[in-house]
């Protein structure tokens, strides 16, 4: 049995489930290595794990040697309800936040009086917050990738481009060096579009007098990478500049607290703290940080409404930022893994500060 499925069945016991139903796709991936397509777990202790998927990806499911296949084509809230009878189940967990509302009435009402469904939280996240060193590896080349197609890109840079441009080529240089795809839908953001932190790729053509930002990143077997740096000019205003520099300095501050045992929440609230000083804080309109694995964005979250306390491997984002609204947005992302004592920067390769000439 793996590592991760026998510390769930300790857990499960532990808290009087005889199973645990598995439906987001990301922790059935963890859990399993099953990435082919649609498919849920059913995780019995003491018994048979099954892996419930389609007739499309029967060969997938059935070359996993530590679940139980089971194809249907049938409606899972009619199929499920008859195989915790047939098991026997009687207490059946599931992670809140990955069932609808939907899907849980259905499966209710099939399971009637003969199962109780009871709902638990970030069970399967809370472990996939905390990386092994396999999965840190992963992360670390798709970095890698990113940072390659990224330095690549600044040098076919010039004005004229568009922003749409600049994304569909960095989607290409990540292909290219060996990523999967992008992580998510690269933001390249000029001028006044910077001010938008989720901004689309759009037909703005570049100027050097444009602030540039971009946020990008590779997927790699299954995990990703999240970056942002923004590119600079001669031709941008010294206060400009001078904010970018802030973020630098307050993404620094935050590095430098960062250990096990430390609250996410308390890390978050140094740097809106040192942005505060600076009359910048109303202007940083997102949390400092997101864990990254497996999803683009997963536990721990560094916020001010956070819970999460620091651990060591844990894999997340530092992203101090400033919008000014309808004129310019900086961004400055890293992504960092808790050590024993500290932390380190995964993306340390890249620099601080790129500029146009």
């Amino acid at each position: 049995m793996n590592h991760r499925i026998k510390k769930i069945s300790s857990i499960l016991s532990a808290r009087g489930l005889d199973a645990l139903l598995v439906t987001s796709e990301y922790s059935v991936g963890y859990l399993s290595d099953f990435a082919a397509g649609e498919a849920l777990l059913l995780l019995v202790p003491g018994k048979e794990n099954l892996i419930i998927t389609d007739h499309r990806f029967i060969q997938e499911a059935s070359s996993l040697k530590e679940f139980k296949a089971e194809i249907t084509s049938e409606n899972l809230p009619l199929f499920l309800p008859r195989k915790f009878k047939e098991l026997n189940l009687r207490r059946v967990g599931f992670e809140a936040k990955d069932l609808t509302y939907r899907q849980y009435s259905s499966l209710k009402e099939g399971c009637g009086n003969d199962t109780e469904l009871v709902p638990t939280d970030e069970l399967i996240e809370g472990m996939r917050a905390i990386k092994d060193e396999t999965e840190i590896k992963s992360i670390k080349k798709a970095i890698a990738i990113s940072i390659c197609a990224f330095e690549s890109l600044l040098k076919e840079l010039k004005p004229g481009l568009t922003e749409k441009m600049l994304a569909d080529r960095l989607e290409s240089l990540i292909r290219n060096r060996g990523g999967r795809h992008s992580a998510f839908d690269i933001i390249v953001a000029m001028g006044r579009n910077s001010s938008r932190p989720h901004a689309r790729a759009g037909q703005k053509r570049w100027k050097p007098q444009d602030l540039l930002l971009i946020d990008w990143g590779a997927s790699f077997q299954e995990y990703n990478c999240d970056l942002t740096r923004v590119i600079l000019s001669d031709k941008i205003s010294p206060a400009k500049k001078k904010i970018y520099k802030i973020l630098s300095e307050a993404q620094e501050k935050a590095l430098s607290a960062i250990r096990p045992g430390e609250k996410a929440k308390d890390i978050d609230a140094l740097v809106r703290n040192f942005l505060k000083k600076q009359r910048l804080d109303k202007f940083f309109l997102h949390s400092l940080g997101h864990g990254v694995g497996r999803q683009v964005h997963e536990s721990p979250w560094l916020s001010a409404k956070s819970e999460a306390v620091l651990r060591e491997n844990m894999v997340f984002t530092l992203e101090p930022a400033v919008y000014l609204p309808e004129n310019a947005g900086m961004r400055l992302e890293d992504m960092v893994l808790v050590t024993k004592n500290g932390c380190e920067i995964l993306s340390r390769r890249l620099k601080r500060e790129y500029s146009y000439d």
